[in-house]
C-alpha cells in the first residue's frame, strides 16, 4: 500500500472528531426539546430533528448549518402507574368495603336441655294405679310370683351440657350478612337402678325388689310384666346442632343510642336423641335367662325462614341488646325403635321406622351485653333461650305392646308418633373481632 493512502486512513478520523467538535462549539442545536401538555394526564416529548423546521420552532442561531432546514421528530408518552384492571372497579371496592367490617364472635355456650320429666318407662300396669311403688309381680311366661316389683320412672328435668357458636358478619348495602354456626356437645344421662337392687339384699324376701317393664296386649291394658332381677339400666343421649343465615337492615339513625334492626333469613336445627334401656332377667330358676334390649333414637332436622329484630342502645364504651327471632320450621324426623330378645332369649332383633313431617314454629330470644376494649376487640356476655314445638324424644316414641295375634309377639313393641315441645336455654360468653 501507498505512503499516500495510509495518510488518508489516519487523517480521516481526526477530521471527523474535529468537525463534530467544531458543531459543538457554534453552539447548533442538535436535540433541543419543546414540551406540550397530553391529554388523560400523560406528558409529550417533542424532539427536533430532521424535518422542516418553521420559524417559532427553531429559536436560536443556526449555526454553519443554517441552509439546512429540516429535523427528526419522535414522541414519547409517560404513563400513570398500572393499578390493575379492577382496582378501582366497583366490585373491587364492594369487596374491600366487606372485608373492612368483618365482624367474627366466638362464643362458649352453658345450656340446659329440657329432659324427661316423670316419664314412665313401661305400660301402665292393669289394677295398679301407681307402678311405681313396689307391688307384687308375677312372670309373664310362667305366671309365678317373683316378689315385688317397681317401674322405672324417668326424671332429668335439666340436662346441663356445654357447647360452642361462631357468627361471621359481612358488611352489605343497607345492612350485613350473617352467618352462624353452633353446636352443643352430646348430653349423657341416666336414671340410677343400684339402690332398687340393693334391696335384695335384705334378709326379709318380701322387700326383695325388681324392676319390671309392663306391656300392653294387643293395645289393650294388662298385667303383663317382663322382669329384671339381676341388673337393669337406661341411658339417654342428646346433642343439638345448628346453622343459618340472617340478613340485617342497618339503623334508621346510625351512631350512638338506641337503635332498631329488622332482619330476616333461614336456619336449620337438628336434634338427635337415643335412648337404650338394657334389663337382665336370671330366669328365677324357672325360666330361661335373657338380656332385654329396648333402643330407641329420634332425628329431628328443623328447617325454615325466620323473622325478628335487633334492638340495641350503643354507647362508645359498651352495648347492651335483644334479639328476638321467630321461624317457621318444619319438621323433617326419624323415629326408630329396635327391640332384641324382648320376651324370650330367643326372641331377634326387630326394628321399625317411621318418618313424619311436623309443623314446629321455633322461638328464639337472645340478650347480650357488650364492653368495647377497643375499635377491634369486644368482650360480651348474654343469655339465650330456644323453644321448639313438635318434636320427637326418644322415652315418647316406644310403643309397649305384645301382639299376640303374630307369630313373632315381640313385633308389637315398635315406634309410635308422639311429638312434645322442647326447649333449652343457658348462659353464654365470648369475644368479638372487628376489621
Amino acid at each position: 500500500m501507498s505512503r499516500t493512502s495510509w495518510k488518508v486512513i489516519m487523517i480521516t478520523p481526526f477530521r471527523l472528531s474535529a468537525l463534530l467538535v467544531l458543531l459543538y462549539a457554534t453552539g447548533l442545536t442538535v436535540g433541543e426539546n419543546n414540551i406540550a401538555a397530553a391529554d388523560d394526564g400523560t406528558m409529550d416529548y417533542v424532539m427536533q430533528g430532521d424535518e422542516e423546521l418553521v420559524d417559532e420552532q427553531y429559536g436560536g442561531d443556526p449555526g454553519i448549518f443554517s441552509g439546512v432546514n429540516t429535523y427528526s421528530r419522535s414522541l414519547v408518552r409517560k404513563l400513570p402507574v398500572d393499578r390493575g384492571w379492577t382496582y378501582d372497579s366497583p366490585i373491587d371496592k364492594s369487596i374491600k368495603n366487606v372485608f373492612r367490617s368483618t365482624k367474627l364472635r366466638l362464643e362458649y355456650l352453658h345450656w340446659s336441655i329440657e329432659g324427661p320429666d316423670n316419664i314412665l318407662l313401661s305400660a301402665p300396669i292393669l289394677g295398679n294405679s301407681d307402678p311405681t311403688e313396689p307391688s307384687a309381680v308375677f312372670d309373664r311366661s310362667t305366671g309365678i310370683a317373683r316378689g315385688n316389683g317397681v317401674a322405672l320412672n324417668y326424671i332429668d328435668r335439666t340436662m346441663d351440657t356445654n357447647g360452642m357458636r361462631g357468627v361471621l358478619e359481612f358488611a352489605l348495602p343497607e345492612g350485613s350478612l350473617e352467618w352462624n354456626v353452633w353446636g352443643l356437645f352430646k348430653n349423657e344421662s341416666n336414671r340410677p337402678t343400684n339402690d332398687i337392687f340393693a334391696t335384695q339384699t335384705n334378709s326379709i324376701p318380701a322387700d326383695d325388689l325388681v324392676v319390671v317393664t309392663n306391656f300392653n296386649i294387643n293395645g289393650e291394658l294388662a298385667s303383663n310384666t317382663n322382669v329384671y332381677d339381676t341388673s337393669y339400666s337406661v341411658n339417654l343421649n342428646t346433642e343439638m346442632v345448628g346453622t343459618g343465615v340472617n340478613y340485617i337492615l342497618d339503623p334508621y339513625l346510625p351512631g350512638e343510642g338506641f337503635r332498631m334492626q329488622p332482619l330476616f333469613g333461614f336456619r336449620v336445627i337438628s336434634l338427635q336423641e337415643a335412648m337404650n334401656q338394657v334389663g337382665v332377667d336370671s330366669g328365677g330358676g324357672i325360666g330361661t335367662p335373657r338380656t332385654t334390649q329396648i333402643y330407641s333414637k329420634v332425628e329431628n332436622r328443623v328447617f325454615g325462614p325466620s323473622i325478628g329484630a335487633r334492638a340495641e342502645f350503643k354507647h362508645s364504651r359498651f352495648s347492651i341488646g335483644a334479639e328476638p327471632k321467630f321461624t317457621f320450621g318444619f319438621n323433617r324426623n326419624t323415629n326408630q325403635v329396635a327391640t332384641e330378645q324382648l320376651f324370650e332369649a330367643t326372641d331377634p332383633r326387630i326394628v321399625s321406622v317411621e318418618k313424619n313431617n311436623e309443623f314446629s314454629p321455633t322461638f328464639q330470644l337472645t340478650l347480650y351485653a357488650k364492653v368495647n376494649v377497643n375499635e377491634h376487640f369486644k368482650c360480651f356476655v348474654g343469655y339465650d333461650y330456644l323453644y321448639i314445638g313438635q318434636i320427637s324424644r326418644a322415652y315418647d316414641i316406644i310403643d309397649y305392646n305384645e301382639d299376640r295375634a303374630s307369630t313373632n309377639p315381640a313385633t308389637g313393641t315398635k315406634v309410635r308418633q308422639q311429638n312434645s315441645k322442647f326447649s333449652t336455654d343457658g348462659i353464654t360468653a365470648g369475644i368479638e373481632l372487628v376489621w
